[in-house]
């Protein structure tokens, strides 16, 4: 039949399509979260991914430091292949102990015969030389104690009793200056506590003293050493150039504080409980010379001329270019300084012209301002730019006055004793002790600065102190 159409046929077709439609929306919306699932993924992997990063970082950085620690056993490398070998080059002159100048005993040794067969040898005029320095044996070091019967005696003219001092005796102590001096060498030089002393003085004097009794014994020193410790400190604030410098103490468990003020030839230390600009006003009063200084703000308001310290700019601005995030600026920064420091270096090296210096002076002024005025938009490089404008001229002080460092290295080294002793004893248990520790280390470190004699020169500033104050 012509015309006619199938609709059931038609019908079922649809109901297959939309069964087909149905099936494949419900596939791709299961594709869809499956993508979204696996896109959270990659990006959780991507963000542990750069956390791992930065831990290698930190590894690597760790190992690049730590690396030169580590022992290699049986390792040949080309550096230890191409290592200059250690000693003297070939033709040099060795160097060696020197022989004592005097010579306090001489023994002849010979055998009488001969020690493999027993036959008998006969002397001879030939000789071989062998100088040996030793000290006295051990059983022969005993302590001499000395009775003093000092008699009471009357003046007739004064209508009062005199009793004298015997000379070399420390007034009211029943140990004697020798033994004190010792003591004071051990613990101030070579930094012994006092208990170490007190079983040294028991091994090798058979002498028994408590350490209580040791620490009595140097703050009497003290009270005897305070006339010279007056004459460094004007020595000190007398010099054309002088340095100083700070650093943390500790006296029966609190924060206190040891200033020094030191030259080439003499050193001064204060402990204090304070910071503050009034200790370094004391310190320093009455000045004259240049000071050298870090850029703690203490030191800022003296009535001094002042050279600021290179080594702690520099220092500065290479942790801050040792930074990840380091900006470019501060790298220019960090560049232009030290080129500064080096010029500056090259001129103080030369003999002192002021007329050129001066000159020099001015230009280096530009330089500094011209940091001090830039606009900078990173903060690591206003940071370093802060400090630099904080100094200014204090930077380039030593070009005016002869014989003034770029740097306070003679106050860290002169300060660096202080620092050890605290690692060791962590402080001081009482003021006075500190007092006394401040006060008997300035003469000591002095007199070692001096290349005087120490134990005799520390016991005759003693014994000369015991003589004034009675």
């Amino acid at each position: 039949m012509h015309g006619y159409y199938d609709f059931k046929s038609s019908d079922d077709e649809k109901r297959k399509l939309r069964i087909r439609v149905d099936v494949l929306t419900r596939a791709r919306a299961a594709q869809k979260n499956r993508a979204d699932s696996l896109e959270e993924k990659v990006t959780e992997l991507e963000r542990e991914n750069e956390k791992l990063k930065e831990e290698l970082e930190k590894v690597k950085k760790q190992r690049d430091t730590y690396k030169d620690m580590i022992f290699k056993a049986n390792i040949t490398t080309w550096k230890q292949s191409v290592r200059r070998k250690r000693g003297r080059k070939n033709g040099h002159r060795g160097e060696g102990r020197r022989l004592s100048g005097t010579i306090d005993l001489t023994k002849q040794c010979f055998a009488k015969e001969c020690p493999k067969c027993n036959t008998p040898l006969k002397r001879t005029t030939v000789r071989i030389t062998h100088t040996v320095t030793d000290i006295p044996p051990f059983d022969s070091i005993k302590p001499i104690t000395t009775q003093y019967q000092i008699e009471r005696q009357w003046c007739k003219a004064c209508h009062r009793e005199v009793r004298i001092i015997p000379t070399g005796v420390v007034p009211g102590s029943r140990l004697g200056v020798n033994l004190l001096t010792l003591v004071m060498m051990w613990h101030y030089r070579m930094r012994l506590p006092f208990a170490k002393i007190c079983e040294q003085l028991s091994i090798l004097y058979e002498i028994t003293v408590s350490a209580g009794t040791l620490a009595l014994m140097v703050q009497k020193a003290q009270t005897f050493l305070g006339h010279e410790y007056e004459k460094l400190g004007r020595e000190v604030r007398g010099s054309p150039v002088l340095h100083a410098d700070e650093t943390s103490w500790r006296v029966e468990g609190k924060n206190y504080w040891c200033w020094t003020a030191a030259t080439d030839k003499a050193t001064v230390y204060r402990i204090d409980e304070s910071r503050g600009k009034g200790i370094a006003e004391k310190l320093l009063a009455n000045a004259c010379g240049v000071l050298v200084r870090d850029d703690y703000k203490a030191y800022t308001k003296l009535p001094l001329v002042q050279q600021s310290c290179w080594a702690h700019l520099l220092r500065k601005s290479h942790e801050e270019v040792a930074r990840d995030s380091v900006s470019d600026e501060m790298r220019r920064v960090h560049q232009k300084l030290k080129d500064m420091f080096g010029l500056l270096t090259e001129d103080l090296a030369r003999p002192f012209n002021k007329q050129e210096l001066e000159e020099l002076y001015e230009w280096y002024k530009k330089d500094i301002d011209k940091i001090i005025k830039s606009q900078f938009q990173s903060a690591d490089a206003r940071r370093v730019q802060t400090r630099v404008r904080n100094q200014t001229t204090n930077l380039i002080t030593a070009l005016l006055f002869e014989g003034v460092p770029l740097t306070n290295n003679l106050a860290e080294r002169a300060i660096r004793p202080l620092v050890v002793t605290r690692k060791i004893s962590g402080g001081s248990k009482t003021e006075k002790g500190a007092t006394a520790h401040a006060v008997n280390m300035s003469i000591i470190e002095s007199i070692c600065k001096k290349k005087l004699p120490l134990l005799q020169t520390l016991q005759s500033s003693l014994l000369q102190g015991a003589t004034d104050n009675n």
